[in-house]
């Protein structure tokens, strides 16, 4: 019998995953069969026409199958890209998404690549932005918090992956007690900000797959951005930047929030021309 051709595979899953309602299904089937097949997506389309070993085809199988129950390509493949950069991710931390790359394009454009200066990351998950601002900055000193112990686990991964452990202190604790905030000159902060209101407009994937404790936080989100202003609000370096990301909905809500303890508060929009990323000076 003959080998199945990479082709064939990819229109047999991309059927199958669009019949069973998953996100992107051509790209799901794409991204699984590479990983597979250990190479690059755009190298494995240059050659549709390549058979594919039984093992290879018995291993997608399994993993189309997962895919098919709703569960994240990302964490099928054990990573996912960020900011150009690759990223070890695995169920217990919130899969990095796109919007989050505004917060490094805006330290970009504000601050000196080679600058010197102290920055916290607010519960840092998979270490997305606490090591993309190490990889970029070469002379950042960055501490990076989250309250689980799951999540540190992969972000010091990351690190390590990426060359940067030496440069990150990871510290477990819920929000910034027991740190120095006056010691910061940038926080940068992706807090869990989905409203409970909005539970059910999400997709199964997001709900049935990815650590609500990364999700929610109460019913208008904000709870995780009331906390933190609590805490930066006497200890706070002044001039500190504080760049976090929002729901397109919490827009105004977080300019009340922060505009009586800073000297600005503004809103950047996202790619869709949402409402995304809150810039604070102190």
């Amino acid at each position: 019998m003959s080998m199945p051709s990479r082709k064939t595979i990819l229109e047999y899953w991309e059927r199958l995953l669009l019949q069973s309602g998953v996100d992107s299904p051509r790209l799901s089937a794409q991204v699984l069969l590479a990983h597979i097949l250990g190479m690059p997506r755009l190298d494995m389309l240059l050659d549709v026409r390549a058979p594919v070993d039984e093992p290879s085809r018995l291993r997608m199988e399994e993993l189309g199958k997962r895919r098919m129950k709703g569960e994240p390509v990302a964490y099928l493949v054990g990573e996912k890209e960020f900011y150009g950069f690759t990223f070890y991710v695995g169920p217990g931390v919130l899969i990095p998404r796109p919007e989050t790359e505004l917060i490094l394009d805006h330290l970009l454009e504000s601050v000196d690549q080679n600058a010197c200066l102290h920055v916290l990351d607010v519960g840092t998950g998979s270490g997305a932005l606490a090591v993309s601002c190490a990889n970029l900055f070469p002379c950042f000193r960055v501490a990076a918090v989250d309250i689980s112990l799951e999540a540190l686990k992969v972000a010091r991964k990351n690190a390590l992956l990426h060359n940067v452990l030496d440069r990150i202190l990871f510290l477990q604790g819920d929000l910034l007690e027991a740190l120095r905030i006056d010691s910061f000159d940038v926080v940068l902060a992706n807090l869990p900000y989905v409203p409970l209101t909005t539970k059910e407009t999400l997709s199964r994937e997001v709900l049935c797959h990815e650590p609500e404790i990364a999700l929610f936080s109460g019913p208008d989100g904000l709870d995780c951005y009331r906390a933190l202003a609590r805490s930066l609000c006497e200890t706070v370096k002044p001039g500190a930047l504080l760049l976090c990301e929002i729901d397109h909905s919490q827009g105004m809500a977080v300019i009340d929030l922060f505009s009586g303890i800073a000297q600005s508060v503004r809103i950047l929009k996202d790619y869709a021309g949402l409402d995304r990323l809150v810039v604070v000076v102190f």
